[in-house]
């Protein structure tokens, strides 16, 4: 089947992606709607920016710039939220930070002021094969709390059509798969001081996707 050009030119980025990340010594895991495609093994629709986070970002920044660079990628570094970001002609890609210990995943999703913590073990050990690329993803159980318990994140982001389809397919996946949508949700928490500052009173506590609600 063939592939929009923009799609094409998705494919480019998530190959530059992986082999840089490998370059480095690291990895990077592509996270938010176009993991869908990614599961389904192919494009199911146009998307935006591609998200990722990367595994020791800070350490390996000065590395990461000059090998996008090379490549032809305009770069940027936001210090207050330590993300990176990465430009070719119209195409943009986002990355933040993370981090592990004792099989804990940490992503930076604020830089210091915002953090989802989760098990190490969601995240894919090999990588996908997209479209002859290969390709890392946060997973289904990450993508599913992630898409189903915003509040995690932030208490302004409101779930759109598209998310709400998100969160049927990665039903359908975890009945197949035979994983408990209970033991996903126990499994991951927040902390997000950031909107403590904003306001958000209720953040000054971690925040937990059981027993909420899908709505909360």
């Amino acid at each position: 089947m063939s592939i929009s050009e923009t799609n094409q030119r998705r494919l480019e980025f998530l190959k530059d992606i992986y082999e840089v990340s490998t370059a480095c010594s690291t990895r990077s895991y592509i996270w938010g709607g176009l993991t869908i495609d990614i599961f389904e093994g192919k494009f199911l629709r146009e998307h935006g920016d591609i998200d990722a986070f990367t595994a020791n970002l800070l350490d390996l920044l000065d590395e990461l710039i000059a090998h996008y660079e090379k490549r032809g990628y305009r770069t940027k570094f936001i210090e207050e939220y330590h993300m990176f970001e990465i430009w070719k002609d119209d195409l943009h890609a986002s990355f933040n930070r993370l981090e592990t210990a004792s099989g804990v995943a940490m992503w930076r999703h604020i830089g210091e002021h915002g953090t989802v913590y989760f098990p190490y073990s969601w995240l894919d050990d090999t990588p996908r094969d997209f479209y002859e690329t290969k390709v890392y993803t946060s997973g289904v159980e990450f993508e599913y709390a992630i898409k189903s318990h915003v509040g995690l994140l932030s208490p302004v982001w409101k779930p759109r059509e598209k998310d709400r389809n998100a969160v049927q397919y990665l039903e359908r996946v975890i009945e197949r798969d035979g994983l408990s949508v209970e033991e996903i949700l126990k499994n991951i928490w927040s902390f997000n001081p950031f909107w403590v500052e904003k306001g958000y009173a209720e953040f000054a506590m971690p925040r937990v996707a059981w027993p909420l609600s899908p709505t909360s």
